[in-house]
């Protein structure tokens, strides 16, 4: 997927951003500094905590492990400090879930993806080595099909 940056199109008007990510693994954000400081044990939850809200930029350093998704749309988009940001640990959600909602003068759109976990590191999605590997691909590959 292609994220569209703020140069790939000529805007009129603010942009309000935000996104929110429930995770499945709540041990995935048991070791961020964020729950450790305030010694939440999130493996013990029946329901959808909030742990976060605020900007990309601050959540980046409470959950230094977790926000690589926000971070990349925040980078793409408005800024890290202007993107708005909810982090929910849920013991109810089956997937990874990434909520992204846009709202500009041009249009308003939204993307939910529900990635599976990764078995050996429940922090990132099933979906990110293969990923990695495909692009890695691509850097070196002379001959390339599509965009």
């Amino acid at each position: 997927m292609r994220i569209l940056s703020r140069s790939d199109f000529p805007t009129s008007g603010e942009h309000l951003a935000y996104q929110r990510d429930d995770f499945w693994g709540e041990s995935s954000l048991q070791h961020a500094p964020f729950v450790a400081e305030r010694g939440l044990d999130l493996l013990a939850l029946r329901e959808p905590m909030r742990l976060y809200t605020g900007s990309v930029s601050e959540a980046a350093q409470a959950f230094p492990a977790n926000v690589n998704v926000a971070a990349a749309v925040a980078l793409a988009g408005i800024g890290p400090m202007r993107t708005q940001y909810e982090l929910w640990a849920d013991p109810t959600v089956k997937r990874n879930t990434h909520s992204m909602r846009v709202d500009a003068a041009e249009s308003t759109f939204e993307v939910n993806v529900a990635g599976v976990p990764s078995k050996t590191n429940p922090a990132t999605g099933a979906l990110t080595p293969l990923s990695t590997i495909a692009t890695l691909r691509g850097l070196v590959s002379p001959f390339r099909v599509g965009t």
